[in-house]
């Protein structure tokens, strides 16, 4: 997938952003194109060669139109999490590493719904509250809202599922 100017695109690692250029560099004895992707959140601008952006696993981010779905994945019925704190945190991590808007989605939906019937492990809650930073961030790229705005509302939507659930 190629990249322009403006596009908003999130990095799997980094979390989203803007492409705010594409540079040339002389690299050895070729010319290398890099994408200039500034990733407000974290204040970090990250220069990645075009030519590893997909293998990176860099996106385009989230349609607004997609929202409702995001939205949605939270106040769903959460998947079942291993007892087991290393299993559980290794599947935890793999979902958080990929980036994709749905899997972090689905991190908030579980460690939060595991976190009311069971203990959350210090690891559990740091995953918790990146995948939630991050999830938070894309939402807020596309939304035009502040990310603590963002957060506000995966918090209340988190609030009201379990509360319906205790119903």
């Amino acid at each position: 997938m190629t990249f322009s100017v403006g596009d908003k695109v999130v990095h799997p690692r980094y979390g989203p952003g803007h492409v705010v250029g594409i540079e040339r560099w002389q690299h050895l004895d070729s010319e290398r194109a890099y994408y200039v992707i500034e990733i407000p959140d974290q204040a970090l601008t990250v220069r990645l060669p075009v030519t590893t952006a997909n293998d990176v696993g860099v996106r385009s981010a989230l349609a607004p139109s997609n929202l409702p779905q995001v939205l949605s994945t939270l106040r769903s019925k959460p998947q079942q999490l291993p007892d087991d704190y290393k299993e559980r945190q290794e599947q935890i991590d793999e979902k958080v590493k990929t980036g994709h808007v749905m899997q972090l989605a689905q991190v908030v939906r579980d460690l939060t719904w595991h976190g009311e019937r069971a203990h959350l492990t210090k690891r559990d809650s740091d995953l918790l509250r990146h995948g939630q930073d991050l999830l938070a961030a894309e939402m807020a790229l596309v939304s035009g809202q502040a990310v603590s705005d963002s957060n506000k509302l995966i918090l209340s939507v988190m609030t009201a599922a379990v509360a319906n659930a205790a119903s």
